[in-house]
C-alpha cells in the first residue's frame, strides 16, 4: 500500500490562496472557516493548527501577500540604475500583477484591512510602498527628480497608478493596464520630473 505524501506547506499555501480569495470575493466579515475548508480541501483540524483562528489566517494572508509582492519588487529593481528605471519597473509590476493576479490586487488596494485586522497600517505605509518613497526621496536628492517633498512625490507618483488598477478592477477601465503601461507611466513620471513645472 502506498502511503499518500502531503506537503503541509503546499496545504497552508492552498489555504492562504483560497482564504484571499473569498475575503475579496465575499468580505472577511461573510466569510466561515468552514468555507474556507470546502474550498481548500485543507481539514478545519490543520487550519485551526497551523493559524490558531480566523483572524491569525487573516493575519497570514496579509503578510504573505505583501511579502510576496515586496519579494517582486525587490527583484523587479534590483539591476536598475536610475530612479526613472526603478520606477517604471515598479509600474509595470504593479499592472502585470493586476492583469493577471487580479485577487491579489484587489486584497492589497482595495480590502479594508483595519476592519478586521486592526493593527495593520493602511497599504500606503507597507514595505513596498515605503520602498517606492524611498526611491522618490533619493531621486530628489540626487537631482534625478523636481525638488519637492519626497512623500507628496511618492503620492503624485503612486496615485496615478493605483487609481488606474482600481478603475481596472472595478471594469471602468477596458484596456489592458499593460497595453497602456507606457501612456499611464508618462503621466504618473510628469508630475515628479525636474521637466515638469
Amino acid at each position: 500500500m502506498k502511503i499518500r505524501e502531503i506537503n503541509p506547506q503546499q496545504k497552508m499555501s492552498q489555504v492562504i490562496e483560497t482564504a484571499r480569495n473569498l475575503f475579496v470575493a465575499k468580505g472577511y466579515h461573510k466569510v466561515s472557516i468552514p468555507q474556507i475548508v470546502r474550498e481548500s480541501g485543507v481539514s478545519i483540524g490543520a487550519i485551526y493548527h497551523h493559524f490558531g483562528n480566523k483572524e491569525g489566517l487573516a493575519r497570514s494572508v496579509h503578510e504573505q501577500t505583501l511579502q510576496h509582492f515586496q519579494e517582486r519588487l525587490a527583484n523587479r529593481i534590483a539591476g536598475c540604475a536610475s530612479t526613472r528605471e526603478k520606477l517604471l519597473g515598479f509600474t509595470t509590476l504593479v499592472f502585470e500583477v493586476t492583469e493577471k493576479e487580479p485577487v491579489t490586487m484587489e486584497y492589497m488596494l482595495l480590502m479594508k484591512h483595519g476592519e478586521f485586522l486592526s493593527d495593520v497600517p493602511p497599504i500606503c505605509s507597507t514595505e513596498p510602498f515605503q520602498l517606492i518613497q524611498e526611491v522618490i526621496r533619493v531621486g530628489i536628492a540626487n537631482n534625478e527628480l523636481k525638488n519637492c517633498d519626497s512623500f507628496l512625490a511618492a503620492v503624485s507618483f503612486t496615485g496615478v497608478v493605483t487609481r488606474a488598477v482600481e478603475l481596472r478592477l472595478r471594469g471602468v477601465m477596458k484596456s489592458d493596464l499593460r497595453k497602456v503601461s507606457d501612456a499611464l507611466f508618462g503621466h504618473a513620471w510628469a508630475s515628479i520630473s525636474p521637466n515638469f513645472t
